[in-house]
């Protein structure tokens, strides 16, 4: 999709009037042709909005997956701007990525990658419920939202406030039918982060993201697990969850909609991990692609479309809202 700017209005005085305008979200209902085409599944591409804060990876997230597909890692290419942008959280000021499909007549992958994303880029919705502002203007145009998570961060169980604010993102952005994935970064840095402080005497007494455990494996299985357990027993998912029923897919799933994405971060660190192929201990090359391919077929899946309610409207038509958001 792409963000053309209105003639003749200053980019500073449009993103002074979103600041100042309704904080609810529109509602928009698109042509009956147009909801054919989506519950048909014939999408000319899958569009994702990226969200995550600074420095979480999301940039060479989406160069490891051109990588991925084109053989060659990008060159990084990022200049801040000379002057702060007055809201980052729009879309116009984040980048188009575009993944190509892997197989022929596959959907390229169209990721939107904006600004850190934090409490004042969010837009309330009627029910306490919030919505990320990058939604706002561009809502139409997204099948997924992706979350990255850094794992050298601190890991949500120990932020109360931050597990709580994604959980009510994430039951918010799932009611309204987005395919909603977590992609955790960095978690190869923090074990070797944590194996360096146990050979210097360090003793994590087995604390889920702090003890390295005996293999990558664990370590990783470890977090990610706790990382689900965290977001489900927070009170809006935890709500939203138990109103779906027994029968309704758990959220986060480790493996599926939440995943280990070790990712490359430079051309020669691309090139230094073309020689770890099939290494005993993980990761390894193949497991860095794969994780990568199973990133993208987890956004890639075509979101439900409840009869009379199109997959893209973000406010109910009745009084329904999501108990505890």
């Amino acid at each position: 999709p792409s963000f053309t700017r209105a003639p003749g209005v200053p980019t500073h005085a449009r993103r002074l009037a979103a600041l100042q305008g309704p904080r609810t979200m529109e509602v928009t209902a698109k042509p009956a042709a147009d909801l054919d085409v989506l519950k048909g599944g014939e999408r000319q591409e899958v569009s994702v909005l990226m969200l995550g804060r600074e420095q979480s990876g999301r940039t060479s997230l989406v160069l490891s997956l051109e990588a991925l597909r084109t053989g060659v890692y990008p060159k990084r290419f990022e200049r801040k701007p000379a002057t702060p942008e007055m809201y980052p959280g729009l879309p116009e000021s984040g980048k188009q990525h575009t993944i190509p499909p892997r197989d022929p007549g596959g959907l390229p992958l169209v990721i939107l990658d904006t600004a850190a994303c934090g409490v004042r880029d969010q837009v309330r919705l009627p029910g306490g419920r919030r919505l990320p502002i990058a939604l706002r203007s561009s809502s139409l145009q997204h099948d997924a939202v992706l979350f990255v998570l850094d794992g050298t961060d601190v890991p949500i169980w120990e932020d109360p406030h931050r597990a709580e604010e994604l959980a009510a993102l994430a039951a918010t952005l799932r009611q309204q039918q987005y395919s909603v994935v977590i992609a955790v970064t960095k978690l190869l840095k923090a074990r070797e982060f944590a194996l360096r402080e146990v050979a210097h005497g360090c003793d994590f007494k087995g604390l889920v993201g702090r003890d390295p455990r005996a293999s990558y494996e664990e370590f990783v299985s470890r977090y990610l697990e706790k990382t689900c357990v965290t977001l489900q027993a927070a009170p809006p998912l935890k709500n939203y969850l138990a109103a779906q029923g027994d029968g309704a897919p758990t959220w986060p799933k480790p493996g599926a909609t939440i995943l280990d994405i070790p990712t490359w971060v430079s051309v020669r660190d691309y090139e230094a991990w073309q020689d770890r192929r099939g290494t005993p201990e993980l990761p390894n090359l193949r497991y860095i692609k794969a994780q990568l391919e199973k990133l993208v077929t987890a956004l890639s899946i075509l979101p439900e479309v409840k009869s009379g309610h199109p997959w893209h409207q973000l406010v109910d038509d009745d009084d329904r809202t999501l108990a505890g958001a």
